[in-house]
Parts: C-alpha cells; structure tokens; sequence
C-alpha cells in the first residue's frame, strides 16, 4: 500500500484519498491488525508476520525483513492519513494501529557478514548472496524504513541500532549481491534497483556504473528492457520493468526527499546527491516530491547555481518545516501552501 499513501503525498489530491486512498489504506491495516502474530520462536515480544518468505528465495519462515518494513509503514500511513482527513469515527482504530505499531517487529537488523538480514533469523547464505532481488532493501529504496531512520523510534531498543549503522550494511548487501547478472537470472529492473540503492547511499560512481551496465547489458536497440538477453532466443523476453525504474533511479541520483513517519518532521530534500561526474552541468524543472512540493534547479561544474521551492499542493493549510541542501547549500524553510521560494 505503499503507492496508495505515494501517491496522495506527491498530488495532494485529498478527494481521492478520501474515497480510494485511504479505504485501500484502511482494509489492509485491518488485515495485519487481525494477521500478525507474537513471536514465540524468540519470545521477544514482537508482532510478525508469519508465514512469509523473501521473494524467490526458498526460506518459508516468520519476521521477514521487507514484510515487517512494509507493515511499519503502511501504519504510519494510515496515522498520517487520518491527520490530514480528521480521525471522526476512526480513533478507536487509529488507537490499535498505534498500540500494534509499538509492538511490530521492524525488519532491521545487521547479520553477521555485516549485512542487512532479509529474515528474522540470519538465514543468509553465499548460495544466494548474489540473488537478483534487494527485498531487505525495500527501506533504503524506494522506501524509508532505512532511509530515515530514526533510533529509538518504534519497536527499536534505544541504542541498539544507529542510521549509519543500517546504511554501512546496505552498502555491505549491495556489494554481495552483485552487479546483477548470476546463474539465477540476468534482468535489467535487478541491475537498475542497484542503481537506486547505491544513488541512495550517495556513490555516484557506483550508481553511474550500474545505471551503465543495465544500458549495455539488457536494453535492446529500441530500448526495450531484455531478460536473458544473451540466452536463447525463446527465453528473451522484453521485460518492462527496467524501462519504468530507470527514470526513477536517474531521479534518484539528482533529487531524494524520503518519506517520514510522522507527518510533523522534517522533510529534508537533498540536491545532487550522486551526481555522476559526466553530468556536471544540467537542469530540472517541475520535479514533484512529497507534502506536496515542487522544485526547480540548475547546476554547472557540478554545484547548484538556481534552485527554486513550490508548494501548490501542499495541504491542511499548515506551514511545513523543509531543509533543501547540497554540495554548497544547506538551508532550513518554513513552506506554506502557495509559496513560491527562491532558495538560490
């Protein structure tokens, strides 16, 4: 559900959240309020999820890394949702979402390799450690579980866990994981995810080298994402996925504005964050993030040179506190609806 909150944060389309978003929010956090089930494996007194499985990997077990990031975040969702329509008759549900949201597993912990685990227990292993899927990942992106960390927060012993601690063991899956061609499979939305990972951590050369290789490896002359491009003509098969996470991750590397969990903390928008050295003079204009915002910017020789905030569809009527930095700015706003900023 992920796409449904998404998609009211970037339109701030409040009509549709009534009607579609936040019932599709709704009946699937009364699925897991019911689903969830106490760890007695651990007898941690967690909340998981149970049977679950990393995708297309054999394990059938409990407390997977990317259901319960998922989970986390699909309440939060509903929290922010009835923030922005009023809770009316829906406190006594709000209330059970914040009460199991406090006992939830979070799907975050480092392996012994240093990783980040993709189950509850340290299933990982070298037999998949170049898997094509990033599952456990899903919070560093497209998500935020990782990627704004918070310690201490939900179902997190307050010094147990650290941000950079989670983004060094990213860093860790996603150099055993590979570049994305293995005995398993050779698809181009694999290679392209690690591009947006590693445009996540802030490594343009890596983001660059992998946005690269997806290109040559498994784009056809047309651009049609290929799998299994230099197998067998009857097992290569356009696969459209790589063709829509491209401009994504190209986005990615160029402007980042992570998710929160609560609708009152700030929103850090970050510029360039890993821009590749050969695209050092460029501009973007209209770009859409959260709460409603829009930027506009421009670089040369690598450093910013315009960068323009708006806020047409920021809603509740309330200010919003924004900090926009990059290679040579850094600057905290107070943004209200309609405003029209100049950050430089």
């Amino acid at each position: 559900m992920t796409h449904a909150w998404d998609h009211f944060d970037y339109t701030g389309d409040v009509q549709w959240l009534r009607k579609q978003g936040y019932p599709l929010l709704k009946s699937t956090a009364e699925y897991w309020l019911d689903a969830l089930q106490l760890d007695r494996n651990t007898n941690d007194g967690s909340l998981v999820a149970v049977p679950c499985n990393s995708p297309e990997l054999p394990q059938t077990t409990f407390g997977c890394a990317h259901w319960q990031q998922l989970i986390w975040e699909l309440f939060n969702s509903v929290e922010k949702a009835l923030q922005i329509l009023g809770t009316g008759g829906e406190q006594s549900f709000l209330l059970e979402v914040q009460k199991k949201r406090l006992r939830l597993d979070r799907g975050l912990r480092i392996g012994a390799e240093s990783q980040v685990q993709e189950w509850k227990l340290d299933f990982d292993n070298s037999a998949h450690l170049d898997h094509r899927h990033l599952s456990h990942l899903t919070g560093l992106y497209p998500s935020y579980s990782i990627a704004s960390f918070v310690p201490g927060s939900d179902g997190i012993k307050p010094g147990s866990l650290t941000r950079q601690a989670l983004l060094t063991a990213s860093t860790t899956t996603l150099i055993q994981r590979g570049i994305g061609t293995a005995p398993d499979a050779d698809a181009g939305w694999g290679k392209i995810w690690r591009a947006a990972c590693w445009a996540q951590l802030g490594n343009s050369t890596r983001f660059y080298d992998q946005l690269s290789y997806a290109i040559s490896r498994n784009f056809a002359a047309n651009l049609f994402s290929l799998y299994n491009p230099f197998n067998t003509a009857e097992n290569t098969l356009f696969q459209m996925d790589a063709n829509g996470g491209f401009p994504a991750a190209v986005l990615n590397a160029l402007i980042q504005a992570p998710d929160t969990q609560y609708l009152s903390e700030t929103l850090t928008i970050t510029l360039l964050p890993a821009l590749p050295t050969s695209w050092s003079q460029g501009a973007l204009r209209g770009v859409r993030v959260r709460r409603g915002l829009e930027v506009d910017m421009a670089w040369k020789a690598g450093s910013l040179t315009a960068v323009t905030l708006k806020a047409p569809r920021l809603q509740g009527g309330k200010q919003i506190k924004v900090i926009v930095k990059g290679k040579n700015l850094n600057k905290e706003l107070l943004v209200g609806r309609g405003n029209v900023t100049k950050v430089l």
